[in-house]
């Protein structure tokens, strides 16, 4: 059995953290006009932001649960030696998808990466899953227990403890971040690289295996041309802190 979600990737993944450079430092995006960034602030809870998909549409004929999933599925299908979540300063532009600007998550830490300014921009705030089999013998469901009901026991417990989720988007936040939840109903299904096994997923095959998986993800609409910086700040009620800022330079 393997779980993974920034929290426990923040802790095994530590030793990263030194190695990681402060891509962003103090820059600043550039000037633009701020009267939508002026009106997005003055939303509340529960009402949209213009820069985002809405939870229930489906941008480019794909649902955002979908998106969400196929998150998962791009991480795992990058090879060990050159995965994002694992190596330090690893490209991110690897099997991305044609609309879709998916970004790893990971520990703390500044980063910086370029994308065009025609694709959508897939942020993963925090993502656990289970998938199967194990190379465990004993991790398998009781009798009479399906298989999702096994791997779903206990998925949304981390998720279910963040006290602050703050994120911000060129100096404005992002409101109500906690309506893009999206936790499977069924198993779903991914091919991940036999090479991640060694030492980001034992469960790993390199076949079609199943899995379950409890998301805060959200999916920001093309950005126009020029500098943005993206800021994470996520508590959980242990006092765990998760910061992130990322500089996306749209091209």
């Amino acid at each position: 059995m393997t779980r993974f979600d920034s929290w426990r990737k923040a802790a095994w993944l530590s030793m990263l953290v030194a190695m990681m450079t402060a891509c962003s430092g103090g820059t600043e995006p550039e000037e633009r006009d701020d009267r939508t960034a002026a009106t997005t602030a003055l939303r509340g809870p529960g009402e949209s932001d213009s820069r985002l998909f809405e939870v229930d549409s489906k941008p480019f004929g794909v649902s955002m649960e979908d998106w969400a999933f196929d998150w998962l599925r791009w991480e795992y299908s990058i090879p060990a030696a050159t995965n994002p979540a694992l190596v330090a300063g690893a490209s991110y532009d690897q099997h991305q998808p044609e609309h879709v600007f998916f970004v790893p998550d990971g520990p703390n830490h500044n980063d910086a990466f370029s994308v065009s300014r025609h694709k959508a921009v897939a942020i993963m705030l925090s993502e656990i899953n289970n998938d199967f089999p194990c190379p465990d013998p004993t991790f398998k469901p009781a009798p009479g227990q399906s298989l999702f009901d096994f791997l779903s026991a206990g998925l949304t417990t981390i998720n279910d403890n963040i006290t602050v989720l703050d994120v911000t988007l060129d100096g404005v936040p992002i409101p109500d971040l906690q309506r893009y939840r999206f936790t499977t109903k069924r198993l779903i299904f991914f091919i991940g690289d036999k090479s991640l096994a060694a030492n980001f997923d034992a469960c790993v095959t390199g076949l079609p295996q199943p899995a379950v998986t409890d998301d805060l993800f959200f999916l920001l609409k093309p950005l126009d041309r020029g500098r943005h910086v993206l800021t994470v700040h996520i508590v959980n009620e242990d006092g765990n802190v998760f910061d992130r800022r990322r500089t996306i330079t749209s091209e």
